[in-house]
């Protein structure tokens, strides 16, 4: 705690209270003799996310299909656009940055304050977990079709169909992102 007080030139008080908290929300454990270890993402509560995720996923985007503005339309489109550059470019990582963007703009549009920072705090969570379109060759492109196919029904005001096509893109994801779980059952994507 020293080390990073000293760093950052504040005193330990703001450190603890900022590995507290980070404990708090699930961010590092406590070792004995050690400190605050960064915690893995175990299966178990990546398995317990996704149904959470991809059920107020597709209510936010049916919610935001009703509010939709041609401006957000347009700035989904761009995303989009700048999307297929990276797939075609093979710059991953930049694509899953723009991901949470993505989605981010489609929750925003729901209208709904607390359903939007529940799902901030459920991405924010599994932040790590972009590192899928790292590790995985063909998740980048898989996923901009699945979010053509997502514009493509908010555009055609189609809130069921893009509700349904958020919650497969959810599962899609995370089906792949098992993949690469290892043997004892933790994620270790630290991006």
């Amino acid at each position: 705690m020293a080390d990073i007080a000293e760093k950052l030139h504040v005193s330990t008080q703001p450190v603890r209270e900022a590995l507290k908290r980070l404990d708090t929300e699930g961010y590092v454990n406590w070792t004995l003799n050690v400190g605050a270890v960064v915690s893995g993402i175990s299966i178990a509560d990546l398995k317990e996310d996704i149904p959470i995720l991809r059920e107020l996923e597709g209510l936010a985007t049916r919610e935001a299909t009703r509010h939709l503005t041609p401006a957000v339309l347009e700035q989904l489109e761009r995303l989009l656009g700048t999307m297929r550059l990276y797939v075609a470019n093979n710059r991953p990582a930049e694509y899953g940055v723009l991901n949470k963007e993505f989605h981010r703009t489609i929750h925003a549009c729901a209208g709904n304050n607390h359903l939007l920072k529940i799902l901030d705090d459920l991405w924010a969570r599994r932040d790590r977990l972009r590192a899928v379109f790292l590790l995985s060759p063909t998740r980048a492109a898989e996923s901009l079709r699945e979010h053509e196919a997502i514009v493509a029904a908010l555009k055609a005001r189609d809130a069921e169909e893009a509700g349904k096509l958020v919650e497969e893109h959810r599962i899609k994801a995370a089906a792949e992102l098992l993949k690469y779980l290892e043997p004892e059952g933790v994620v270790n994507l630290f991006l």
